[in-house]
């Protein structure tokens, strides 16, 4: 956007080429994103991908190279991070020990001049948000992690920001504590209607909490959508395989919608494969719940065909409403997710042939080093 271009709530937040480098290196490419009013948005990535470079540099704390950040139109790029009324939730909580709960969140008042009023009334109304109306009194060593950053976010909260941002601020607790307050969080934040920014390098809590995921690699934008866009219909074959569990299988292109899969014994017709041209390599991918397997090659297959890969299950883990089956298939592993009864009818050591749902199977074009043959 430029001086007197018009705001809309789809560019409430917006960083507009934004990079970030230290010398030589860089930490982030010049990257575009903009966030809607309202909104909950989450930067997912491995370590070092520039999520938290991007969130820093939202927040004030880092300046970019090149690019700015607005706010509701309002260049911020120039301001410190004081005055740019974002609230921070930090990975460490980052409490004052010597304050008790509630004078944690009473900081944020004080630093922005609010009377003793207001402040009592906010107080209260901050606590029975987080649920923590009998913590008020205690201090940071009396609560245990999980409460320690339900205060972190009330007080985060307490100046009522246009821009809440949150780097890592589950991944100290423990598995069930932070189950809890990720559905707490995006709670909170429906509540208030607070535009938020979520960085966190965890798939299942990336898609549990977002309206929208960012997926971040090497300091680009891998891929931006829904949660189930980037689960159903990734972009790159880094997608596909960073997020959540992918069976990635060799294929060609053929012609009518049909691929080759290395393998296979006959064409698959896979959805968007009209869109490469015949002989193109491509990858093909498959969640572990999209696989079926029928035992010694008979009955079921996923297109309703004999066609199929032949493997052996290697490997069974109980997971609850699901059990996921390991196959060897000459030199890979392919994981099925299948439910109680039907994975029980396949043990460890039996063949068995692997089907698939074209409407299920995702195709990308192969990464440059792929190689494999048509014999069509």
């Amino acid at each position: 956007m430029t001086a007197g271009s018009h705001m809309t709530a789809s560019n409430y937040l917006v960083a507009e080429n934004v990079s970030k480098t230290y010398g030589s290196n860089t930490a982030l490419n010049p990257l575009n994103l903009a966030l809607s009013q309202g909104e909950l948005v989450t930067l997912l990535g491995p370590s070092g991908c520039g999520k938290t470079t991007l969130l820093r540099i939202v927040a004030g704390f880092n300046a970019p190279t090149t690019g700015r950040v607005l706010l509701a139109g309002r260049d911020l790029t120039p301001l410190p991070a004081a005055r740019r009324q974002m609230g921070m939730v930090f990975q460490a909580y980052s409490l004052f020990p010597n304050l008790s709960a509630e004078d944690n969140v009473r900081f944020g008042f004080k630093v922005r001049g609010v009377t003793a009023a207001v402040s009592e009334k906010r107080l209260k109304d901050l606590f029975a948000l987080i649920g923590l109306e009998d913590a008020r009194k205690r201090y940071p060593h009396q609560l245990s992690g999980g409460q320690q950053q339900r205060v972190a976010l009330a007080r985060a909260l307490a100046i009522e920001p246009q821009v809440l941002l949150l780097d890592e601020p589950l991944s100290a607790l423990d598995a069930q504590v932070r189950l809890n307050l990720r559905d707490e969080i995006r709670r909170v934040q429906r509540e208030t209607g607070t535009t938020t920014l979520f960085v966190t390098h965890d798939q299942e809590e990336a898609l549990a909490i977002s309206d929208r995921v960012v997926v971040m690699e090497k300091g680009r934008v891998a891929q931006l959508g829904t949660p189930e866009d980037i689960y159903r219909r990734p972009a790159t074959p880094f997608v596909a395989e960073f997020v959540g569990t992918a069976n990635g299988l060799d294929a060609v292109a053929l012609e009518g919608g049909l691929v080759e899969v290395v393998g296979w014994n006959a064409p698959v017709e896979v959805e968007g494969a009209r869109a490469f041209a015949r002989g193109e390599r491509l990858r093909l991918y498959l969640r572990p719940e999209e696989l079926s397997l029928s035992a010694d090659g008979g009955g079921r297959s996923g297109g309703g065909s004999e066609s199929g890969l032949i493997g052996q299950v290697t490997d069974r883990r109980f997971l609850g409403s699901i059990t996921r089956l390991s196959v060897r298939v000459g030199d890979r592993t392919l994981v099925a997710d299948l439910q109680g009864n039907e994975a029980a009818a396949h043990p460890v050591g039996q063949r068995v042939r692997v089907g698939l749902s074209p409407l299920a199977a995702h195709v990308l074009r192969a990464v440059p080093d792929s190689s494999i043959q048509a014999s069509a």
